[in-house]
């Protein structure tokens, strides 16, 4: 299950007069994956991904990822309630709610299947605390637009990662997480978005690619302290 990932109906789609195609290759969404393809490869070489690819990852450090994860989407539902509160562009504004809606309906899961009743309880890993924290501060002090290019990496990395280990071994019990996570609409709808936003916004581009890296890079550390 990809709990960060966006789901996007026909509707969504049509109201906002949106693709899921790839977007253009000189667009923005990938400058920023390009400059970092070697941060996405760490990642897939990770312990974490390459047990999900083989089927032989701990148990318990999978079910301990989940639940120092959970810290993460906690904090980060009010996070993208924050960003959208702010956004006046009707697109930017539905993206961020949409990010909001997905964080708060899998966080119900937390409840019911890890017992967990919110943040208090949880000793996040010291990376996704910095994740969490990072996020946080894009949201309250930058531009909205900017908090929906930090996203990206939540969207689009975990895309490729299951992408890239499709398709899964029979009897791979981690097969739910590849087949769940291989879904990369969200993320070419948000990239499509953000090169309209462009003809008519400024996007300061060495910023994006800034914060685009770091959300990347902690990505990259959540997956490595996973099995550490």
């Amino acid at each position: 299950m990809n709990h960060r990932r966006i789901r996007i109906t026909p509707e969504f789609l049509a109201k906002y007069n949106l693709s899921t195609d790839p977007p253009p290759q000189d667009s923005l969404f990938f400058k920023m994956w390009n400059a970092n393809a070697g941060i996405a490869n760490q990642s897939l070489n990770t312990d974490f991904v390459q047990g999900i690819k083989n089927g032989n990852l701990d148990p318990i450090k999978y079910g301990a990822f989940n639940v120092t994860d959970a810290y993460y989407c906690y904090e980060g539902a009010q996070d993208y309630l924050n960003a959208e509160s702010q956004a006046t562009d009707p697109t930017l504004k539905a993206f961020l709610f949409k990010k909001y809606e997905s964080y708060n309906k899998y966080n119900q899961t937390f409840t019911t299947v890890w017992h967990l009743r919110d943040a208090s309880g949880i000793v996040p890993l010291p990376s996704t605390l910095a994740y969490a924290n990072f996020e946080g501060d894009v949201a309250s002090h930058q531009l909205p637009i900017y908090t929906l290019i930090t996203m990206i990496p939540c969207e689009y990395l975990w895309y490729w990662l299951a992408n890239q280990l499709a398709p899964p071994a029979p009897g791979n019990i981690y097969a739910p997480w590849i087949t769940g996570n291989d879904y990369p609409d969200g993320a070419y709808a948000m990239g499509n978005f953000i090169a309209t936003y462009q003809q008519s916004h400024n996007i300061d581009e060495n910023l994006a690619m800034s914060l685009y890296s770091q959300a990347m890079n902690y990505e990259l550390q959540n997956f490595i302290a996973a099995t550490q």
